[in-house]
C-alpha cells in the first residue's frame, strides 16, 4: 500500500485591528443610520413646515388683497368695457389673439393693474388674477392679472374667457378653495389658492387667484437639501473626529497595559509606573484595572524572584548530590579499590621497614 501524504495544516494569522478602530467602526456602523434617519426626518419636517408657511403667507396676501383693492372700481371696469367694447365679452369661438385684451385707456383697469403689481411686489414669486363668473358653466372672464407687467406679456387678458379642466377656479367665486396639490395648465405649473371678492354689501362681485410656481417649491425644496446636506456632512465629519479623539483618550490606558503586560511577558518587571497612570480626579474601571495590574506585576517579580532564589540552592543540592554520587561511584569502582589496597599495603610495608630499623 502507498502511503498517503498528509498536507501541512496552513496556520490562519490573525489580523490585528486595535481597540480604537474597533470603537471608531462600531460607532459608524452604529450611529451612521441614526444621522441618515434624523437627516430624513429633519428635510421632511422641515420641507412640511415651510410649505406651511408659504401657503400661510399665500392666504394672508390673498385676503390682504382683497382687504385693499377698490371693489366699486372692479364692478365699474367691467360694466364700462362690457358696455362700450363688442369684444368684451368675445365670442365663445374667437380666436385666441381675439380673446381679451388690454384697455390701458380705462384709467380703471390701469389702477387695478397697479395694485395687484403692488401687492405682487412683496411677494416677487407669486402671481395674482382677478375674474368674474363667466357666461357658460364653469367658465370665468378674466378682469386683471400681474401677466400685464411681464416682458412678454402672459397670464390673463383683460375680457378673456377661461374655462379650466378644474373647478377649483370656478368654485373660487363662492368659497376659498386651496390647491395645494400641483398641477400644470396652459400657463405653467402651480400651486393656487382662490377666494371670493365680497364687496360692502356682503354680494360676491368676483373672484382672485393667487399662483407661486412649482420650480420655486422646488428651489426651496433644493435649498433645503444642500444646506441640510452641508451641515449634516459637516457635523457628521467633525462627530466622528470627536469620537476617534475620544475613543484614543478611553483606550490609552489599555493600550498602556498591553505595552506592560508584553514586557512582562518578556521578562521585564522594571516598569516605571507614573502618578498619572495610577491617579486621575475621576477614577473608573481602567483605572482599577490599573492599580490591580500593578499590584500583581510587583507580586510576580517578587514571586519570579523568589523561585529564581529557589531555583538555584536547588540546583546547588542537586550538583552536591551529583557529586556524591560521582564520588561513590569511583570509590566503589575495582580499580578504586585495588588502589586503596596496594596503598594500605604500601603503607603497612613503610610501618614495618620503620620498625625494623628501630629494632637495630
Amino acid at each position: 500500500m502507498s502511503e498517503q501524504k498528509t498536507e501541512p495544516v496552513k496556520k490562519s494569522v490573525a489580523r490585528f485591528l486595535s481597540l480604537r478602530l474597533k470603537i471608531w467602526i462600531g460607532f459608524i456602523l452604529i450611529f451612521t443610520p441614526v444621522f441618515v434617519a434624523s437627516y430624513y426626518w429633519f428635510y421632511q419636517y422641515t420641507t412640511a413646515r415651510v410649505f406651511q408657511t408659504i401657503t400661510d403667507q399665500l392666504g394672508q396676501t390673498i385676503d390682504g388683497t382683497i382687504k385693499g383693492m377698490d371693489k366699486e372700481g372692479f364692478v365699474q371696469l367691467y360694466k364700462e368695457e362690457s358696455t362700450n367694447n363688442p369684444n368684451c365679452p368675445p365670442a365663445k369661438d374667437a380666436p385666441k389673439e381675439e380673446n381679451g385684451y388690454y384697455p390701458e385707456d380705462n384709467p380703471l383697469y390701469v389702477a387695478h393693474e397697479n395694485w395687484l403689481l403692488a401687492v405682487q411686489q412683496i411677494e416677487p414669486a407669486i402671481k395674482i388674477y382677478t375674474y368674474i363668473k363667466g357666461i357658460e358653466p364653469g367658465e370665468i372672464i378674466a378682469i386683471g392679472s400681474t401677466g400685464y407687467f411681464r416682458e412678454p406679456r402672459g397670464g390673463f387678458r383683460f375680457c378673456q374667457r377661461y374655462t379650466s379642466k378644474s373647478s377649483d377656479i370656478y368654485n373660487g367665486l363662492t368659497s376659498r378653495v386651496d390647491a395645494w396639490t400641483p398641477y400644470t395648465d396652459s400657463f405653467g405649473s402651480w400651486i393656487t389658492t382662490y377666494e371670493p371678492i365680497v364687496d360692502d354689501a356682503g354680494v360676491v362681485i368676483g373672484a382672485i387667484g393667487i399662483d407661486i410656481p412649482t420650480n420655486y417649491l422646488n428651489e426651496v425644496r433644493r435649498n433645503i437639501l444642500i444646506s441640510g446636506a452641508i451641515a449634516f456632512v459637516a457635523s457628521y465629519v467633525l462627530i466622528f473626529f470627536l469620537v476617534y479623539w475620544l475613543s484614543g483618550l478611553l483606550t490609552h490606558p489599555i493600550v498602556g497595559l498591553a505595552g506592560v503586560a508584553k514586557e512582562i511577558g518578556e521578562g521585564n518587571y522594571g516598569h516605571e509606573w507614573t502618578e498619572q497612570d495610577i491617579k486621575r480626579n475621576f477614577q473608573d474601571e481602567i483605572d482599577t484595572l490599573t492599580s490591580v495590574f500593578k499590584v500583581m506585576v510587583d507580586k510576580v517579580a517578587q514571586r519570579e524572584q523568589k523561585l529564581r532564589q529557589e531555583v538555584q540552592e536547588l540546583k546547588i543540592e542537586i550538583d552536591q548530590s551529583k557529586r556524591q554520587k560521582q564520588v561513590g561511584e569511583i570509590v566503589e569502582s575495582e580499580f578504586f579499590q585495588e588502589l586503596h589496597t596496594k596503598a594500605q599495603r604500601m603503607r603497612q610495608q613503610q610501618i614495618d621497614a620503620e620498625a625494623k630499623k628501630k629494632k637495630e
